[in-house]
């Protein structure tokens, strides 16, 4: 950036003919002067942004501070964090009930049939359980009461079974306890309708989102099948 000596250097080296030293001082003065304006004003632009944006800082932190800010602030991430976790859970239990009440599949149906069944059922049902629960006990209780033993009455009667569509509320939000109710489709072997009926039931989690017991209200259900 040129100098005002620079600027009033160039104007005498660009002059025709020599000036006077009259000329020569009061052009200089008026210069400076100026150039003193430009300076003055470029600063008061800068001191006029500096204030804006102090004035907004201030704005900003009272909001946060004093008009509940802080509090939307915190609700929002607490919020967002609640609902990533219910996700979780909701996701853990949909991937069981959707095995539990979906089939009986052709895997099974050929399992039973063979006759070394134990060990194949093992890890037909290990594949499909295991990894949601939070421990041996209560995949194993699980496995006991449902699982594949479940199959067993629309095995037996020629049913199909098919999940519809599940509903959730959680109804404790310290343990992680929920309700759900299924809209379950059966089928009779041999008929194209498809029926549907409600089964409702409750499941209970830990935080690493694994399952520490479910119940499944399906006997009433059951029994009408066998009938």
């Amino acid at each position: 950036m040129q100098t005002d000596k620079d600027l009033f250097n160039l104007i005498k080296e660009s002059y025709p003919l020599q000036p006077r030293q009259e000329f020569v001082s009061s052009t200089e003065d008026k210069l400076r002067q100026s150039a003193r304006k430009v300076s003055r004003r470029y600063m008061m632009k800068r001191l006029s942004y500096v204030s804006s944006g102090i004035a907004l800082c201030v704005l900003a932190f009272s909001w946060f501070f004093f008009f509940n800010g802080k509090d939307i602030v915190l609700n929002t991430l607490t919020s967002l964090g609640a609902n990533e976790t219910q996700d979780e859970n909701i996701r853990t239990i949909e991937a069981v009930l959707q095995n539990a009440l979906t089939g009986p599949s052709e895997e099974l149906k050929e399992i039973i049939n063979q006759t070394e069944w134990i060990e194949p059922l093992r890890q037909y049902e290990e594949k499909r359980y295991k990894k949601y629960f939070a421990d041996d006990s209560s995949y194993m209780k699980f496995v006991n009461s449902y699982g594949a033993v479940l199959m067993n009455t629309p095995l037996r009667n020629g049913y199909q079974l098919k999940v519809k569509n599940i509903e959730y509320e959680k109804i404790d939000a310290k343990d992680m306890v929920y309700s759900f109710s299924v809209e379950l489709q059966y089928q009779k072997e041999g008929s194209e309708l498809w029926e549907v009926e409600t089964v409702n039931g409750q499941a209970n989690l830990t935080k690493e989102h694994k399952l520490e017991g479910v119940v499944i209200r399906i006997n009433d259900f059951l029994g009408f099948l066998e009938n």
